[in-house]
């Protein structure tokens, strides 16, 4: 199983110098979103929330329903509750 990363170029340095090998540097995700879904290697996309709002309707509710890839949304913003919701949605239970 691999891991991918999908954001703009300032989210995806750090992947890159860790060492990910599937980073798709872009401010237009559709194209890198498709990708990643006809990759069946793929197992964990992280997605930089800030493109979220990009992506139309029905691409944000696959991303959101996806059991594999799992997509783990990362955000600069410390308000940001997509972390909150994933793991509410994935145990049923909300931790904070």
């Amino acid at each position: 199983m691999e891991l991918a990363v999908i954001g703009k170029e300032d989210f995806c340095l750090g992947f890159s110098l860790a060492g990910v090998k599937n980073v798709f540097e872009t401010d237009s995700p559709a194209d890198a979103v498709k990708r990643v879904f006809d990759s069946p290697e793929t197992g964990v996309v992280v997605f930089d929330e800030s493109l979220l709002g990009k992506l139309d309707e029905l691409e944000r509710a696959k991303i959101e329903n996806s059991v594999r890839p799992v997509f783990v949304m990362l955000s600069l913003n410390e308000e940001s509750d997509a972390l909150r919701k994933m793991i509410k949605k994935s145990i049923g239970v909300e931790l904070w």
